[in-house]
């Protein structure tokens, strides 16, 4: 029997209700689909019949005894990191550059590394995961929030996302300290140029939330606090202003403008 490994962070769903709830919202039917962290194909039996081609990444290899019997159904396996994986090459490999829609339960501990990856793929349209409740509440967090971050504005400007659904920890075993929270993910067009500006621009707007923005600019950027006061008279900003009350639609107005 196999036993959850800490390592690995798994935590493992069984009830079958849930499962198919997140398969449906997930809307799958006929499309192309990557799962990372199958454990032990909870989630991939439900996907398998209705997926158009479906491949699943997972990082531990006892699995193996669940996950096999499934490949003469269809599944392609890659054991291994997801992370370390070419992602580009398999897509171009497996489903022959098409669009591809994510799914994943992600283990707390590389949910920022994984969905980066996801929102830098051009290929994948969507994702529907299952986060920590906390990275979950800050992912569709709005200014003014406690919860409001640079994940905020960065999940909000890449994509539309929506919290489907809270998980509670004794749906899991073994059982997590947290609840979780199932998020949804639809990309969105994005400006080349813009991007390029706006990811280090607002990285840095947030580097020590308690500061203003114009102290974390400047020691950012290396540049005069005089200039950066100019910058936000310019563009009829509060100088004492602080990067937790700025929209997401502020922010792509000022990294546009922001001449350093």
């Amino acid at each position: 029997m196999h036993k959850a490994k800490k390592q690995y962070g798994q935590n493992f769903l069984t009830d079958k209700n849930l499962l198919k709830k997140i398969v449906s919202e997930a809307n799958l039917e006929n499309k192309n689909v990557i799962e990372v962290g199958p454990g032990k194909g909870a989630l991939t039996q439900f996907i398998l019949p209705i997926a158009k081609k479906f491949v699943a990444y997972e990082i531990d290899k006892s699995l193996k005894e669940y996950l096999d019997p499934l490949i003469e159904k269809g599944l392609t396996i890659k054991y291994g990191d997801f992370l370390n994986s070419d992602l580009n090459e398999d897509i171009k490999t497996f489903f022959n550059n098409e669009e591809v829609e994510f799914i994943g339960n992600l283990p707390y501990y590389i949910t920022s590394p994984i969905l980066f990856k996801v929102l830098e793929t051009t290929n994948i349209r969507s994702a529907t995961m299952m986060v920590q409740k906390e990275v979950g509440d800050r992912m569709v967090s709005a200014p003014n929030q406690k919860t409001y971050n640079a994940l905020s504005v960065l999940v909000q400007y890449f994509t539309n996302v929506r919290r489907v659904m809270v998980v509670k920890k004794n749906m899991f075993i073994p059982q997590p300290k947290v609840d979780s929270v199932i998020i949804q993910i639809i990309k969105k067009p994005t400006d080349e140029h813009v991007t390029e500006k706006f990811v280090p621009f607002v990285k840095a707007a947030f580097t020590q939330k308690r500061k203003t923005l114009v102290n974390n600019l400047s020691q950012t950027f290396n540049i005069e606090k005089a200039e950066i006061h100019h910058f936000l008279k310019e563009n009829q900003m509060d100088l004492n202003i602080r990067a937790e009350q700025i929209s997401v639609e502020k922010f792509i107005e000022l990294s546009k403008k922001w001449p350093f």
